[in-house]
């Protein structure tokens, strides 16, 4: 499941404020990046902030992940959670005339076969 995370700073919580955590802040991102546990991060436009798209089974696991980044412990950031899914079974939406069956990779299709 995807779950898009994202933060705000508590009141009275400045750059300046966090400046000290962000080298192992970002570590930390970076090596459950690696891990394929984050699959994307960006700042936010908006305000300050994080949004981090997660690969995870729940909201939950993804909220012990944040809980752990430095940030958090240190009882600066409020973090909000979205949980993603497929918009319904996506073949609901297409007409009974479309092709959903195997292979799903259609690019794989010998020469000639159409």
């Amino acid at each position: 499941m995807r779950i898009i995370a994202f933060d705000r700073f508590k009141p009275g919580v400045t750059m300046k404020t966090i400046e000290p955590y962000l080298p192992q802040e970002v570590a930390n991102v970076w090596r459950l990046w690696k891990a394929g546990i984050v699959r994307e991060n960006y700042a936010r436009a908006d305000e300050p902030g994080v949004v981090i798209v997660f690969e995870l089974p729940s909201v939950e696991d993804a909220r012990r992940y944040v809980d752990d980044f430095p940030l958090s412990r240190a009882g600066l950031l409020e973090w909000s959670f979205v949980p993603l899914q497929a918009p319904l079974p996506i073949e609901t939406l297409m007409a009974p005339t479309v092709d959903v069956g195997e292979p799903y990779d259609r690019t794989t299709r010998p020469a000639g076969r159409g």
